[in-house]
């Protein structure tokens, strides 16, 4: 019911009362005080269309050119690593850490060093913050000011998904490892179906970082 809509029932009922020279019942007033209440809470019509048109948008095509680019100059600084380890070290290391920090692993393969894994786990709060970040950083992208994905105080307004831009269905992680000689491995990260540059940096720093203090944990098994 729109707005418009709520006002004229209000201007209806105190003709109606108000016809005859009859007075207005406490239960009518308060009647009224309650639609009035109720019309100054629908959100702007407006701005409710422009939210489901992003909403829209970013189950669609949850990216936009600027965030592209930036993961294409992330995956090539923080993607590729070389480890000073054998192979199949590196290997085993790879998979004990990814299951570390809460990272299911779909596919492996040793002969081709190719492993597959969903994305590793966060806190709420940190998840709940980055997404917020990413929504934000989309509407100005789509010509909107960025306070447009926060909800207002409105009962009618709609809530944004942040699971339309990052489906963890969807999201995954790929590992692929090349022996580049008998103590010499090299290791190229990326995450799939995640676009927010700011989340794919909070998950390159878990990763390398649980790698890392594997690798330091499985030295003195050699």
């Amino acid at each position: 019911m729109t707005r418009f809509v709520l006002l004229t029932l209000v201007a209806v009922a105190i003709t109606a009362c108000g016809f005859g020279g009859l007075g207005r019942s406490p239960e009518m007033d308060e009647l009224i005080k309650q639609q009035r209440t109720m019309a100054d809470r629908m959100p702007d019509p407006d701005r409710l269309m422009a939210r489901s048109q992003l909403m829209q948008d970013m189950m669609s095509n949850p990216d936009i050119p600027p965030w592209h680019e930036q993961r294409e100059k992330m995956a090539l600084a923080l993607g590729d690593r070389q480890f000073d380890q054998g192979f199949d070290r590196v290997f085993d290391s790879m998979t004990i850490a990814l299951a570390s920090i809460g990272c299911r692993v779909q596919n492996m393969e040793r002969v081709s060093g190719y492993l597959t894994a969903s994305i590793p786990e966060l806190p709420p709060a940190q998840l709940e913050a980055l997404h917020l970040d990413a929504m934000r950083q989309y509407a100005v992208a789509k010509g909107h000011p960025p306070d447009i994905v926060e909800k207002s105080d409105s009962p009618f307004d709609m809530s944004f998904d942040a699971g339309a831009m990052m489906n963890r269905t969807m999201a995954g992680l790929t590992l692929s490892m090349v022996k580049q000689g008998p103590d010499r491995t090299k290791v190229k990260l990326r995450f799939d179906n995640v676009y927010y540059p700011g989340l794919i940096d909070e998950y390159y720093k878990i990763v390398w970082g649980a790698v890392d203090k594997q690798m330091f944990l499985d030295k003195g098994l050699d």
